[in-house]
């Protein structure tokens, strides 16, 4: 069974070399050299060359460690739908508390007014039977009845 330090070392690319040239003031390519140096990527400087207007000129070979370490994971949430989905249960769940509070009120209201509302029921069918009678003659005679 190979060693996990020999798959790692097995399956560990170089880093590619970069040539890219430094154009500056004095210090700006000072310091752009001090960082390449420091961070240990640096291979190759030439030697700089002065130009008339005050600016500097370094040819450079550099390790490209970026190209080196595989590209970082990018979990891609769905937020999208997770906020649609909260959305409807909220307003579904609202809905049904507002249904239950509307009928708890209805029926509290029925319980307390019954008496008053069976009452005016009552007085209102006797109306409507009263009306419905037929008109007859009360035994008095009028000239539009021919009774």
């Amino acid at each position: 069974m190979p060693s996990p330090t020999r798959t790692a070392l097995a399956h560990r690319t170089r880093p590619t070399t970069l040539t890219r040239r430094i154009v500056g003031t004095p210090a700006e390519v000072a310091a752009a050299l001090a960082v390449l140096r420091e961070s240990g990527r640096l291979m190759f400087a030439d030697r700089p060359h002065h130009h008339a207007d005050g600016r500097v000129t370094v040819t450079v070979r550099f390790l490209d460690t970026a190209r080196t370490t595989p590209p970082p994971v990018v979990r891609r949430l769905r937020r999208g739908r997770v906020i649609a989905a909260t959305a409807t249960t909220t307003t579904a769940v609202g809905a049904l508390a507002g249904i239950g509070y509307l009928a708890t009120q209805v029926a509290h209201t029925v319980e307390r007014n019954a008496p008053a509302v069976v009452g005016v029921v009552l007085v209102l069918l006797v109306l409507a039977v009263l009306l419905r009678r037929k008109a007859t003659c009360g035994g008095l005679h009028c000239s539009g009845c021919r009774h």
